[in-house]
């Protein structure tokens, strides 16, 4: 990625501090966060080694150079830097969580799910080491001890929950459950799913969500009610109890996969679509995504500690496994930056519709996804509705794999259908990207959709 001025100004200021004093440790780690933003994955590397040198105790330059150390490719000497890090202070739930996606990388994933299993009980104070230990376990298919172990994530704060919810009896007849979203979008899409075998059980279901799923939702007919989450107490209706959508699991007792929460389109907006997609070049249409969420690197770097994103795939590389695959390219993508669509179009040398904008109105999203003939990309929001509607997609499986997409396996149970291409522990993208162009031209899109 080019360095954009901002991050020059801010590269030349640190040189300018560092020249005045060498061994300023925050400098280093600073100047190590933007490098690791602009893309210079060995310039990061070794301004945070020097951090960690000058102040071992520094709360996360040992760990982020660890990190750059594995992204290097380079497994062996990133499981030394945390070795260290950890005899030095065995409580570091950051180098601990790290050194489980080191150990997936060098020595398989039932290694990283032993050491989470080992370093998790040292750690019960640390919500985001049980969280960690849920998902693997999860990844893994260990669905019941998973979803058990999720209930102590991180809710509220650092530290796992004191209490948890037990499970509900079979039957919920005169019962309303108030449920509280928690997470993105698409989780609560996905934990939506458990609540309707609730309903199956008699309970009455309310629902506090984000704005944009409140009209999907409250179309399904499968809720008394669905709010704003933004929507004072005094609006909501009366409720036996209330719960945090990530525990439904657990409480509806279900640890197998459950059928995706039913969504439909408006009937017009999907008719618009097929218009407007129909005047933007010949069929088929695909939709692509090659991120997920917002790109934290558009924002500054200090006063946080930026996270390399977990979902993304390089835009050229994906552009030339499109090339040559006869179709419409549709982006999905949301807030596409500065000359990413005309890149696609170059590299993939076909027509591209920017749809981009759909992502504002979750409505358009389901319209849209309705009228296309296959969908292609990193997991987002667009993939949950894509099972909504009963449609499947073909999905771009970063390493470390997201627990839904499991880990390993060219299908996930929670999404069955959809076609998963993942990224090797050695972050290479070459072989699934071939076999992506490869089924894309046999199979021809829009074969896996219905």
């Amino acid at each position: 990625m080019a360095s954009s001025p901002a991050s020059t100004r801010r590269l030349a200021a640190l040189k300018r501090a560092l020249r005045q004093r060498p061994a300023y440790a925050e400098a280093h780690y600073n100047r190590g966060k933007v490098l690791e933003k602009i893309g210079d994955a060995r310039g990061a590397c070794e301004a945070f080694r020097r951090a960690a040198a000058i102040d071992p105790r520094h709360p996360r330059a040992r760990h982020l150079h660890a990190r750059a150390l594995l992204l290097l490719g380079q497994p062996e000497a990133a499981l030394l830097a945390l070795e260290g890090a950890l005899a030095d202070n065995p409580r570091d739930d950051w180098c601990s969580l790290l050194k489980g996606q080191v150990l997936w990388v060098r020595d398989g994933m039932a290694a990283a799910l032993a050491w989470c299993r080992e370093v998790a009980p040292r750690l019960p104070a640390s919500g985001m080491m049980q969280r960690y230990l849920a998902t693997m376990l999860l990844a893994a298919g260990e669905l019941e001890e998973g979803w058990r172990a999720y209930l102590r994530r991180d809710l509220a704060g650092p530290a796992p929950r004191a209490e948890v919810p037990a499970a509900l009896p079979g039957r919920l007849d005169g019962t309303t459950l108030l449920l509280r979203a928690e997470q993105g979008l698409g989780d609560v899409l996905f934990f939506l799913r458990f609540a309707l075998l609730l309903a199956d059980r008699g309970a009455r279901l309310q629902a506090r969500v984000p704005a944009k799923l409140v009209p999907l939702l409250a179309r399904t007919g499968r809720f008394a009610a669905v709010h704003d989450e933004r929507a004072p107490a005094a609006a909501l209706g009366p409720f036996t109890a209330s719960l945090d959508m990530g525990d439904l699991p657990v409480v509806a007792g279900h640890f197998q996969a459950a059928p995706p929460t039913p969504l439909a389109p408006l009937e017009a907006r999907g008719h618009a679509w097929r218009e407007r997609l129909a005047a933007a070049g010949p069929g088929p249409y695909l939709g692509v995504t090659w991120r997920a969420g917002t790109d934290f690197r558009r924002g500054p770097e200090f006063g946080r500690n930026i996270q390399l994103l977990s979902k993304e795939i390089d835009l050229p590389m994906f552009g030339q496994a499109l090339a040559g695959i006869g179709a419409t390219l549709v982006v999905l993508q949301r807030a596409p930056a500065a000359g990413e669509v005309a890149t696609l179009a170059k590299l993939a040398r076909c027509s591209v519709f920017d749809a981009s904008a759909a992502n504002d109105d979750l409505e358009e999203a389901l319209a849209l996804l309705d009228a296309l003939d296959d969908c292609v990309g990193v997991s987002n929001t667009n993939m949950h509705l894509c099972a909504g509607l009963g449609r499947t997609a073909r999905v771009l499986v970063p390493f470390p794999p997201d627990w839904r997409w499991m880990a390993e396996g060219n299908e996930s149970l929670w999404f069955p259908g959809f076609r998963l291409y993942r990224q090797t522990p050695g972050r290479d993208w070459s072989k699934a990207l071939a076999r992506l162009a490869a089924d894309l031209r046999v199979c021809g899109t829009g074969s896996s959709r219905r």
